[in-house]
């Protein structure tokens, strides 16, 4: 439609303006990242993204940057197609939809996660841009799974539900598209997607603008900020939602729509807002050495706005308690937006059996006791039980302690006793049989830890390492880091090389927390 076509060239024409006055002073490329350093992304893209990259999709990520520059930002980044290409899987997606498709990153990602039988509608106004990235599609042998429409998104979005009698039959929907109307987009795609179905909305950070003053807002990023504003403020009340925040990319919403209304809705009351004030305090006194986003800012509205407001009652006391009881090692506790994701995780892939190898005094283990059935089982190990009795009352008034069976011992007792008993014991039966293992224990045996796990979870299930990017000190040079930091740093840096050439997995590193990584068992 030339008029539409005419606005996204004028719309695109502002952007790279934006881009090319902002670029040419020294210095600005950190405000077109949401974490701490350039540094610190390119780590992780250089360890455990790029060699994990298919080939058609790296060859297309260098076509794209050398055909449009920096509209080359407009696809998503390496280590969110990592994320995504992992959820479609985990939830055994087969029919999708995409609006927003560019030169078809995110689209190439979809189509090889998907299996030979699935189906994309991708749409985007712009021929132009789908049309240079099909030939790497094609190349990838999986161009027809899809079904691109070149016009605007709400005009299928509605003849969808009107006419293709399409409610609830997708698995799961990506919108990186024109952010005015994500609210709009939102509505249509609740009734398309499937119950337990995922909506997830890219840049919901937009370069961190969000957390700055308009006032001092570049010009041009004002309008689509107040969007994105608007509709992170939106999905944190919408209770037909399940939400997930995660600070990878330019931001991602992950949106799992639920069977019945969601009734757990808080207020940041004044001691989920001093427990952060301290946390605040206690970087700025460290130089903010202990989050990876670029300020504590940018943490504390996402802790506000998405994360806060959606926590369950017993896990806001249990934080709140562990903080005023435990001070600085508060932190040992995964953060709140991790815990969302990780909630979320396990009920996307159906977990019932799981393991926690580090418990402190037991965020993680409440937050998987709540994700579970009533009939899912919890084996948590943990040397300090003073701190795991602590947290028990919690668990106890959430419901859920009948889940847990707790091993006060150190983990590689009990890792070798499961599949010991698997090999000499007909009651045994541990080899493969666990969903999901949780693993925020002591750095320097983590790699052990995996070689043990790798056997007990099952084909399909998931290990996830916890502090894996280490306060962001595995991508500064170690003369740089404090002395206290140095030995984990290096034993993080050493499972990270360890983990990319491991062909038993796929990887997704997320940049949640202190750093989260998902390893996918293949085989």
């Amino acid at each position: 439609k030339p008029d539409k076509a005419k606005a996204l060239k004028q719309m695109r024409s502002h952007l790279l303006l934006l881009l090319l006055l902002s670029m040419a002073e020294e210095g600005k490329q950190e405000q077109k990242i949401i974490l701490k350093s350039p540094a610190l992304l390119k780590y992780i893209l250089d360890t455990s993204c790029y060699p994990r990259e298919h080939e058609q999709l790296k060859q297309l990520r260098e076509a794209t940057v050398e055909k449009y520059k920096f509209w080359s930002i407009m696809n998503v980044p390496v280590d969110e197609g990592l994320l995504i290409s992992m959820l479609l899987k985990i939830m055994n997606a087969k029919k999708t939809l995409e609006l927003g498709v560019f030169t078809g990153y995110s689209l190439l990602t979809t189509a090889l996660a998907l299996p030979h039988d699935g189906k994309i509608i991708a749409i985007d106004p712009d021929n132009e841009a789908y049309e240079f990235g099909l030939q790497f599609i094609r190349k990838a042998g999986v161009d027809h799974k899809i079904n691109f429409f070149h016009t605007d998104a709400l005009s299928v979005l509605n003849d969808l539900i009107t006419n293709g009698k399409e409610e609830g039959s997708f698995d799961y929907a990506f919108v990186d598209a024109n952010k005015d109307n994500y609210i709009e987009y939102h509505e249509l795609m609740l009734k398309l997607v499937k119950v337990g179905g995922i909506i997830a909305y890219d840049n919901t950070l937009l370069f961190g603008s969000v957390t700055e003053p308009e006032e001092t807002v570049e010009e041009m990023l004002r309008l689509p900020r107040k969007h994105t504003r608007d509709l992170n403020s939106f999905l944190a009340t919408d209770s037909r939602i399940e939400l997930a925040h995660v600070t990878t990319g330019d931001g991602l919403a992950l949106c799992r729509r639920l069977e019945h209304i969601l009734n757990i809705f808080s207020s940041l009351d004044e001691m989920s807002f001093n427990s952060l004030v301290f946390v605040e305090k206690r970087m700025e006194a460290r130089k903010q050495e202990k989050i990876i986003l670029k300020t504590p800012a940018l943490l504390k509205y996402i802790l506000e706005t998405s994360c806060y407001p959606r926590e369950h009652e017993q896990l806001k006391q249990l934080r709140e308690a562990t903080v005023e009881k435990y001070q600085f090692r508060s932190i040992m506790n995964v953060p709140v937006d991790e815990g969302l994701l990780l909630s979320m995780l396990l009920k996307l892939m159906n977990a019932k059996k799981t393991l926690e190898l580090g418990v402190f005094t037991g965020y993680s283990l409440l937050t998987t006791a709540l994700a579970l059935p009533s009939d899912g089982k919890i084996t948590a190990v943990d040397l300090n039980k003073e701190a795991y009795e602590f947290g028990l009352p919690f668990l106890r008034k959430a419901g859920v302690e009948h889940k847990i069976n707790f091993f006060q011992s150190d983990a590689f007792s009990v890792l070798n006793d499961l599949i010991t008993n698997f090999q000499t014991s007909k009651q045994g039966n541990e080899e493969g049989s666990f969903d999901f293992a949780f693993v925020d224990a002591n750095k320097d045996t983590y790699i052990e830890y995996y070689e043990l796990l790798i056997k007990l979870v099952k084909v399909g299930g998931i290990i996830a390492f916890d502090n894996t990017l280490w306060f962001g000190s595995v991508a500064e040079p170690e003369e740089m880091v404090e002395e206290h930091l140095r030995p984990s740093r290096k034993h993080t840096r050493e499972l990270n090389s360890f983990l990319t050439t491991d062909s038993r997995i796929e990887l997704a590193h997320v940049s949640i927390g202190d750093g989260l990584t998902l390893c996918r068992r293949v085989y």
